[in-house]
């Protein structure tokens, strides 16, 4: 009995992820929306694969019935993708930083913000989709509640940093080992809810 309580009580999720996704639960339709509209000012569709994510898409959707497991594994896959590209822009951007002015700097920042978006965008349609709990979802030292309140921080603090024009270099390592260990963290979370979701 009290096995059952202890393992109903760190499930992080609400919903049956196998039951049939016909209508979306909650918020989570405000959720695309916004991901979609966000997506649309970029000018670039919310998977970062273009024609590979829509057939794998297209393939993982093929039966008749499309549950919820499905519908946010695809979700997890385009994130992931969009994360591990941030990571690899991020180490690249910190260091152009680095030779650059501060106009260059603003402007590189202002678009790794808005790439940013996306996957948070991504992962608050799952958090919707699928009911997830964000404190009872934990991968490594960060639960999911602090991943999105550590990114307010991240951004605080280079916003800061932009505005007072002192130092490249403290830009750079802001980059390198704030957002750099963030973006390494979200990729974590993404594995630890696809496993999740999975078990």
């Amino acid at each position: 009995m009290s096995d059952t309580v202890k393992t109903t009580a760190k499930n992080p999720f609400r919903v049956n992820l196998d039951a049939e996704a016909s209508t979306l639960p909650g918020k989570s339709l405000e959720s695309m929306l916004a991901l979609f509209a966000h997506c649309q000012n970029r000018g670039a569709p919310p998977s970062s694969q273009g024609e590979e994510n829509t057939s794998s898409f297209a393939a993982a959707s093929s039966p008749e019935r499309l549950s919820f497991r499905v519908v946010g594994r695809q979700v997890i896959m385009a994130a992931l993708e969009q994360v591990r590209m941030l990571q690899q822009r991020t180490n690249e951007i910190q260091a152009i930083v680095l030779i650059n002015n501060w106009k260059v700097a603003d402007r590189l920042w202002a678009e790794l913000l808005l790439d940013c978006k996306t996957p948070l965008l991504e992962l608050n349609f799952l958090q919707e989709l699928w009911g997830v709990i964000p404190d009872r979802l934990e991968a490594g030292e960060w639960s999911m509640l602090r991943h999105g309140q550590q990114f307010i921080l991240i951004h605080a603090k280079v916003e800061l940093l932009l505005s007072r024009q002192q130092n490249l270099f403290e830009l750079s390592d802001t980059l390198e080992r704030h957002l750099g260990l963030w973006l390494k963290q979200f990729e974590r979370i993404l594995e630890k809810l696809d496993e999740k979701s999975m078990a």
